[in-house]
């Protein structure tokens, strides 16, 4: 079989990979849903770039929810589609992705000193999670154990993400913590030499980027005006999908939902592509506690809070929910990392045609790295060159 057709069945498999009922329900389903839920939220509310990591997100908060009870529980399953299943299907998930060698995320459970966690909750943990409970001396050392949750972080990012707590308060009971980190190579790279200074328009005018060019075949499709293309990275397990509006109508990108990204994947075809797309490098940091609470995720921040299934020592409710991005994306790779903080503190504290098409991403458009064999979308963001 020649080297074009393999690539061919690569390239469908990865597309077709979503539709498939065994990658359409667990962790992919409940990642996936929160990526465009939150993006919505996200996206009002903010006047230009976003990144953002729901798989970051929803696996930090997987593990604050299997410590839930009651109210709180069923609130979080409502709100944001979990099931005690999810932890399973996460740690599967994980197990997959770090097995490809481009993608790397770590757990972590920081605890203060004394206090003890219910074996059900820690084996959940280590089982599903591969996170262990680490003891620090919060309230007496407080500057060095944030700098130690930093430090670990840095690390599990390549020392991309730094700095994600900038503050610890020493009556904190618990932090949850998630790192993942992304490296890989383009399977069509870019050439430096064709890599040109070009306008690119956004609702402030217009601003020069180094826009990266070439001309290849891609999986692509155009519905309504919306152009989206898939770009492989190496071994095709990994893509990048743009979505590029009608010019002058960004906001057609504020009604894309899972459903909508879905059957984008299932219209797509082999097209011969001209393509420009401008190399961009982003940092964010966002409080995620207000997305959550606009979720529907309210009683977890309370006093009313029900996380019994933690600890048995006092109780507990969810106090901030910090999450930090980087993504720099060139001619011949994208990185990317992510990292979630949970606080906790105590609750009573405070088909095969060749076709051709052009894809110029010189305006506002939308981005995601996505898992090709579960579905899972890994990173999502929207680049629009404002701050």
């Amino acid at each position: 079989m020649s080297a074009k057709i393999l690539r061919l069945v690569s390239i469908l498999t990865a597309v077709l990979a979503l539709s498939s009922p065994a990658f359409a329900s667990g962790a992919s389903e409940a990642v996936n849903n929160f990526a465009f839920n939150a993006g919505k939220v996200i996206m009002s509310n903010t006047k230009g770039d976003f990144f953002f990591s729901p798989y970051s997100i929803i696996s930090a908060f997987g593990m604050a929810y299997a410590g839930t009870s009651g109210d709180t529980a069923r609130e979080i399953e409502s709100s944001l589609g979990l099931t005690k299943d999810i932890h399973a299907s996460l740690g599967d998930l994980m197990t997959g992705l770090d097995s490809g060698g481009y993608v790397s995320s770590a757990n972590r459970v920081w605890l203060k000193s004394g206090l003890c966690l219910k074996k059900t909750y820690t084996d959940t943990l280590s089982l599903c999670y591969n996170s262990e409970a680490y003891e620090l001396d919060i309230k007496g050392m407080t500057e060095e154990s944030r700098r130690e949750i930093n430090d670990w972080v840095s690390l599990k990012t390549n020392g991309k993400i730094n700095g994600l707590l900038s503050e610890l308060d020493p009556e904190t009971r618990m932090i949850i913590t998630n790192a993942v980190y992304f490296n890989a190579k383009w399977q069509s790279k870019f050439k430096k030499s064709a890599t040109r200074k070009q306008k690119f328009y956004n609702a402030e005018g217009s601003k020069v980027v180094d826009m990266m060019c070439q001309r290849d075949d891609f999986q692509y499709c155009e519905v309504d005006g919306v152009k989206v293309i898939m770009l492989p990275y190496e071994g095709y397990r990994l893509s990048m999908i743009a979505v590029l509006p009608p010019k002058g109508k960004p906001e057609v990108l504020k009604k894309v939902d899972a459903e909508t990204f879905s059957e984008w994947l299932d219209n797509m075809e082999e097209y011969e592509v001209d393509l420009r797309l401008p190399k961009f490098k982003t940092e964010k940091k966002y409080e995620m506690k207000k997305i959550f609470e606009t979720l529907g995720v309210r009683e977890a921040f309370t006093n009313e809070a029900d996380f019994s299934g933690m600890t048995d020592d006092e109780p507990l409710k969810a106090d901030s929910v910090i999450h930090q991005t980087f993504i720099d994306v060139d001619e011949e790779r994208t990185e990317a990392a992510a990292s979630t903080a949970i606080g906790m503190v105590g609750a009573t504290s405070v088909p095969m045609r060749k076709l051709f098409a052009e894809f110029h991403a010189d305006r506002p458009f939308m981005y995601f790295i996505r898992d090709n064999e579960t579905g899972t979308i890994l990173f999502m963001g929207y680049q629009a060159f404002m701050e």
